[in-house]
C-alpha cells in the first residue's frame, strides 16, 4: 500500500524511485509520522505474525482449501492452486484480522502502525501501511495539494483497501480498468492535452477543450493510447502471488 514508489519510464514500464541519499522518497518524508521510514522493525514483525496466526486458525475453522504467504511487510491468505475461496470467508477473515490488530494497538499504544486488512477478490491480504499514507507521501513528494490529488480505486468498503485514501484526498469509486481510462482521458482533455486514440471522439467528445498552447508556445504531445496498450500487452508480467517474472514477447 506505502511500502514502494515507483515510476513509469519512456519504456512504458515500472522502475523503483531512489530510497535514500539525495531525492529518496523515504528520506525526504520521514517528517510524516507514519511512513515507512519511520516504521519499527520489531512493531512489523508483531503485525504481521499476528495476522499469520489468524489466518491460520481462519483456514482451519472455515475449512478453506488456502494456504498464507508472508512478504517482507505484507501477508497474504491465498487459495490453493486450482481452488477458490468464497468471497464471504474472505470478507469474514478481514473482519477477524482487523478485529485482532485493533485490540493489538490498544494494549500497545506506542508500537501502533497503520496497516491494511483488505479483501482482494480472490485472496485475502493484510499490509503494513495503507494508501491513506500513501496518498500522504505522494502529495508530499511531488509538491501536489490535497486539491490536486484525485484517488481513483474500486474498494472503498471497510474491508477494501482504498478506503484509507478517504481521509486525505478526494476519491472515485470505479467497477473496472475501462472507467479508469474514460475518468483519466476525460481529465487530459480537460487540460488540453490531445489524445491519439481510436475512441477519442467517441466518449466525452463535448468535454474536449479548444487546442491549447503548450510550454514556450508548443504544441502539447499527442498521447498515443494505442501503441501503450501495445508495449503494456508485450511486458513481462508478475506473478502476484510468488513475485516471479514470467517472460513474454520482447517489445521491439
Amino acid at each position: 500500500e506505502c511500502n514502494y514508489l515507483l515510476c513509469l519510464g519512456s519504456d512504458y514500464r515500472l522502475h523503483p524511485v531512489r530510497e535514500f541519499g539525495p531525492g529518496g522518497w523515504l528520506n525526504s518524508t520521514k517528517y510524516i509520522s507514519e511512513t515507512p521510514a519511520n516504521w519499527d522493525e520489531n512493531a512489523v514483525k508483531d503485525l504481521l505474525d499476528i495476522a499469520e496466526d489468524i489466518f491460520q486458525s481462519s483456514i482451519k475453522e472455515q475449512n478453506l482449501r488456502a494456504r498464507f504467504i508472508r512478504k517482507k511487510r505484507a501477508v497474504g491468505l491465498i487459495p490453493k492452486p486450482h481452488e477458490q475461496i468464497p468471497r464471504e470467508a474472505l470478507d469474514e477473515t478481514v473482519l477477524r484480522v482487523q478485529a485482532a490488530l485493533d485490540a493489538h494497538g490498544k494494549k500497545t499504544p506506542g508500537l501502533t502502525l497503520p496497516f491494511c486488512a483488505f479483501n482482494g477478490g480472490r485472496d485475502t491480504w493484510v499490509d503494513v501501511g495503507n494508501k491513506r499514507v500513501g496518498v500522504q507521501i505522494l502529495q508530499s513528494y511531488l509538491g501536489h495539494p490535497v486539491k490536486e490529488t484525485l484517488h481513483i480505486g474500486d474498494q472503498f468498503l471497510n474491508t477494501g483497501n482504498d478506503f484509507a485514501a478517504r481521509d486525505v484526498c478526494p476519491c472515485i469509486w470505479i467497477t473496472s480498468p475501462d472507467e479508469t481510462t474514460y475518468i483519466l482521458k476525460s481529465i487530459l482533455r480537460l487540460a488540453g492535452v490531445p489524445l491519439n486514440d481510436s475512441d477519442a471522439s467517441s466518449d466525452s467528445s463535448d468535454l474536449t477543450p479548444e487546442p491549447s498552447v503548450g510550454v514556450n508556445g508548443s504544441k502539447p504531445k499527442a498521447l498515443d493510447f494505442a501503441e501503450m496498450n501495445r508495449r503494456t500487452k508485450a511486458a513481462q508480467l508478475m506473478d502476484v502471488y510468488t513475485g516471479e517474472m514470467i517472460s513474454s514477447p520482447q517489445v521491439k
